[in-house]
């Protein structure tokens, strides 16, 4: 990253009590270096804008050749002048003083006690100072055009960049179409691109304008140029604000082209889909390719809770903590409280549930093996989601869990969906009509093994409204949930309760 030398002026310099430099004559113009010379005649080694430090050795016997020597420094861009006194002269000479008020330098005198290099490592000290002061400056702002580029987009990042420039910007492409423009006072951008699109980057004056043309990168036959145009000369810091902004700017203008090359993907794969197509694997895993790992696996979760709100509290979660590792969640909802969530298969189980931080506490867990895309169906996910049902609260089931996997017996699963018929689907069917939640203290007192103080504080109700709540269950349900085998028999009608992947 650029950084420009950060300029001083006299007042600072003169505030440094310990240099105790006395001015002689004034000047407001700024000094980018400060230097020390004998020479009678420096100016080969002297740079523009430049502070000169001398005790006039060279003049000690000729102290009006002073005169040809400050008009030399004058002419090589000096601004002012240091004379240390007490070594050669005892005092600054009024030659020098006559000439620095006729050339309009400043002029200051430098006490013998005073080393020249205390006052250049100051200055040195204070411009290197200035000068990270400058570069974080820098990077807050580019921070901050990421942030806008983000949420406002092209437009937007246009915009705040002509802001902070003070100028015009504008965004062009290679047949001269205007992407976005922003102008400012009686500056625009968009002219000056007309001649200039072809070219390369480049910075010139114009009408007393400074203009910035940048080549931004090329896409097929096409490009665009970002164009800068500002009435003061633009420094380094601009220069590099302008290099991140079209940097931001092409990816924003590139990520159209990308997503309909998704798109196209997503819909050749709906088309094999409809034509009853299910072995096209080089579709299915160009469009999960965000989401496989290098040997083509993802790993299937299933996450439940008693209520939607942890649910979605725990994909805010993930989606959170993948934004930050630049990954993308990738999920479907099966029912109000279930989701299924695929992730990369070379994620360890313990990775997996680090992503769902505390709000691990209000769902149910089960992470299935990693597997290739095109073997996960119905059958798999119904497994995991079996599993994850019978889970209690706040706890995950590992791939190696399988020993809930006998519920899948199709027997066994007719005659529970029938006992569901008669006992869970009942509350279901109240709930809706009467707006009521029977089922969700149902689900959690099974879970919690009848235990009426558990239930009530994981729903967050008094420990009589969920005795209410049983006593009115029993009543529809025609059962009685002080008996242990009803509670089991109640557990694993829940837990295989179709959901939405296992309806016909």
């Amino acid at each position: 990253m650029d950084t420009q030398t950060a300029s001083l002026d006299l007042r600072w310099l003169y505030s440094q009590g310990q240099l105790k430099l006395r001015e002689i004559l004034p000047t407001a113009a700024p000094f980018d270096v400060i230097q020390i010379s004998e020479l009678v005649d420096p100016t080969d080694f002297i740079s523009p804008n430049s502070v000169v430090l001398s005790v006039g050795i060279a003049f000690a016997d000729t102290p009006e050749n002073l005169r040809a020597w400050a008009h030399r420094l004058a002419a090589a861009g000096v601004i002012a002048i240091g004379f240390g006194s007490g070594l050669t002269f005892p005092q600054v000479p009024q030659t020098l003083i006559d000439a620095s008020h006729h050339l309009g330098l400043g002029l200051f005198e430098v006490p013998r006690e005073i080393p020249f290099i205390s006052i250049t490592s100051a200055v040195r000290d204070e411009q290197t100072r200035r000068a990270g002061r400058l570069q974080q400056e820098l990077l807050i702002e580019q921070e901050r055009l990421n942030s806008i580029a983000i949420s406002g987009g092209i437009d937007a990042l246009c915009r705040y960049t002509a802001e902070f420039l003070n100028g015009a910007v504008a965004i062009v492409d290679s047949d001269g179409r205007v992407a976005s423009s922003t102008t400012t006072d009686s500056l625009d951008a968009v002219p000056q691109t007309h001649n200039r699109i072809l070219g390369s980057s480049k910075a010139f004056t114009e009408n007393n304008t400074y203009g910035l043309i940048h080549r931004m990168t090329r896409y097929g036959d096409r490009h665009h140029v970002l164009s800068v145009q500002m009435s003061t000369r633009p420094t380094d810091q601009h220069r590099a604000l302008i290099r991140h902004c079209a940097g931001l700017a092409d990816i924003l203008l590139q990520r159209p082209e990308a997503m309909r090359h998704r798109e196209i993907e997503v819909k050749s794969l709906a088309i094999s889909l409809l034509l009853g197509r299910t072995d096209d694997p080089a579709t299915i895993h160009r469009v999960f390719a965000d989401i496989t790992d290098a040997s083509g696996n993802i790993r299937p979760i299933i996450i439940t809770g008693n209520t939607p709100q942890p649910v979605k509290k725990a994909l805010s979660q993930v989606a959170a903590a993948l934004y930050k590792q630049e990954r993308a969640l990738a999920h479907l909802k099966l029912d109000d409280s279930t989701e299924l969530l695929f992730l990369r298969g070379s994620r360890s189980v313990e990775n997996i549930v680090q992503l769902f931080g505390a709000a691990t506490t209000g769902i149910r867990l089960c992470i299935g093996l990693p597997t290739q895309v095109e073997k996960i169906d119905k059958k798999l996910i119904r497994e995991l989601t079996t599993t994850a049902k019978s889970l209690p609260l706040g706890t995950h089931a590992e791939p190696r869990d399988a020993s809930l996997l006998w519920l899948n017996n199709p027997e066994l699963r007719r005659i529970l969906k029938s006992r569901s018929r008669d006992t869970y689907d009942r509350l279901l069917d109240h709930d809706h009509t009467n707006h009521t939640e029977l089922a969700p203290t149902l689900v959690a007192f099974t879970q919690h093994g009848g235990h009426i103080g558990e239930t009530a504080k994981e729903l967050g109700i008094h420990r009589h409204t969920v005795r209410t709540r049983m006593t009115r269950i029993e009543e529809i349900c025609e059962i009685n949930l002080h008996d242990p085998l009803t509670r089991a028999e109640l557990l694993l009608v829940i837990a295989t309760k179709e959901v939405g992947v296992d309806k016909q």
